[in-house]
């Protein structure tokens, strides 16, 4: 397991401009990956002993000009579509997206902004403050399915944060984030994009019903060729069939569309039409009806395929961008559509992933009675630059965080046997073959101190030396 780990690590070497600040990007990795609490950055400090005078310095390694995070995601995003265990489906890697919602109550962090929370829940607030996420991970399955995070990203609030990028000198070549105009929905499918390009290989995109839009099946139509995007659709979905050539020739432009379709209607009045088939979904076998359509939907103004799917009692519409594709492989393909939920209850509670605590005080009070944040009174470049960095301080402990939920998976597909023979904790009952990342976790904690002083074997992971107590001062305070 240290070795996989000491492999991935030294591939960013690359990325670093400076011994240093690799050094310290080891050290933060390894921290994330072990630490027992997730109480932000000083959880780092003690669980792995180190000295505290360093604390500052860590710290100013998620504002460093010395490394570029754009290279970074690059580098990750080849390591991880380079696993041999990646799930494929009519030989192309399968992608989830989706959004993740993170209160935050800092008044001064940038990005903050009042979001409507999309949720069946009664128990959560209409509106919280706080930021949007956008993540897209890989499939990869052992025993068991799970999701690699391969690319996050702020998709909501930044704005404001992108004007004064706009107008303020670089802070460092290459540390400028392009402009986006778009919506947090073709933000997703660029980023989805973005990484089958980077990886050039083709790919199946699963969304939930939230990105049923004009511009999702727009962008994703672009990207013809590389991106297939499955989706959920609502239940008021109407298309329109094909319109029929007229008999005689008449005046005036052609029909776009003919006979008007009510899909959830095609539930009672043609299910003597559906097919019914046995399929293993969510684990378990199961019995289900589907429909298949090609039907014009008029927000795109072109042919899209429908799927009507009826499981016992439930209803479900999927949408695919592709004409072509098997129904069955688009039921079965949304059906992993839910793996990116359990990595974001992993990245939050396991990982801590979004409990960083970035704040500056260059950036203005946030009102609670707006919708965003206004910077238009911000002049001087110091205070540019500082919500700048505080802004990619928050992007680069978000997605290292996804990294090290990455490595965790990689080891509980790689090596589930090892890590369940080095466990030495008690489980009542497993729920998988393959060990949770909170399992996993426990194993390389233990791993890693049992071998604190054999690092050196190791050449990436050596790099906490440099950073921690003396060996007297980690144990017992030295005599008055």
């Amino acid at each position: 397991m240290l070795k996989l780990i000491d492999k991935i690590l030294h591939q960013f070497r690359i990325c670093f401009k400076r011994e240093e600040t690799f050094a310290w990007f080891v050290t933060i990795m390894i921290g994330l990956l072990i630490r027992p609490d997730i109480r932000g950055i000083s959880s780092i400090v003690g669980c792995l002993s180190l000295n505290p005078r360093y604390y500052e310095s860590m710290l100013h390694f998620f504002r460093s000009k010395a490394y570029e995070l754009k290279s970074i995601k690059r580098k990750w995003q080849t390591i991880a579509s380079s696993n041999d265990k990646l799930v494929e489906l009519d030989g192309s890697m399968v992608i989830v997206g989706d959004h993740i919602k993170v209160p935050k109550e800092a008044r001064h962090m940038p990005g903050v902004k009042k979001l409507r929370q999309d949720s069946e829940n009664v128990g959560k607030a209409e509106y919280i403050f706080g930021h949007q996420f956008g993540m897209v991970g890989i499939l990869a399955k052992d025993k068991t399915m799970q999701c690699i995070p391969v690319d996050i990203e702020l998709q909501d609030g930044t704005d404001e944060v992108e004007r004064l990028e706009e107008e303020a000198p670089p802070i460092s070549k290459g540390q400028g984030r392009a402009k986006q105009s778009d919506t947090s929905v073709t933000k997703m499918i660029q980023m989805a994009s973005n990484f089958a390009a980077q990886t050039s290989q083709k790919a199946i995109l699963l969304l939930d019903a939230f990105f049923v839009s004009k511009y999702a099946f727009d962008a994703a139509q672009r990207e013809a060729g590389n991106i297939t995007l499955i989706t959920r659709g609502k239940k008021n979905t109407v298309a329109f069939e094909s319109p029929e050539p007229p008999k005689k020739k008449k005046p005036g432009r052609p029909r776009k569309y003919g006979d008007k379709v009510i899909l959830r209607e095609l539930f009672k009045n043609t299910a003597d039409t559906f097919t019914t088939v046995t399929m293993s979904l969510y684990g378990k076998e199961e019995t289900i009806e589907y429909l298949c359509k090609n039907l014009i939907w008029r927000p795109t103004g072109r042919m899209l395929r429908f799927v009507m799917v009826r499981t016992g009692e439930n209803t479900m519409i999927l949408m695919c961008s592709d004409l072509t594709m098997d129904p069955e492989k688009i039921i079965l393909a949304y059906s992993y559509r839910f793996k990116i939920e359990v990595s974001f209850k992993m990245l939050k509670q396991n990982l801590g992933g979004f409990f960083y605590h970035f704040w500056t005080a260059a950036m203005p009070k946030i009102s609670r009675f707006k919708t965003n944040s206004d910077l238009s009174s911000i002049t001087e470049d110091r205070d540019k630059k500082k919500i700048i960095s505080t802004m990619r301080a928050i992007e680069v402990y978000t997605f290292l965080s996804c990294m090290a939920l990455g490595i965790l998976s990689m080891i509980s597909l790689s090596f589930p046997g090892s890590v369940w023979d080095k466990f030495s904790g008690w489980l009542r009952t497993r729920s998988s073959q393959n060990p949770s990342v909170e399992t996993v976790r426990s194993v390389l904690r233990q791993k890693l101190w049992r071998n604190i002083y054999n690092l050196n074997s190791h050449a990436t992971l050596a790099n906490i030396h440099r950073y921690q107590k003396p060996y007297k001062e980690r144990f017992y305070k030295a005599a008055a």
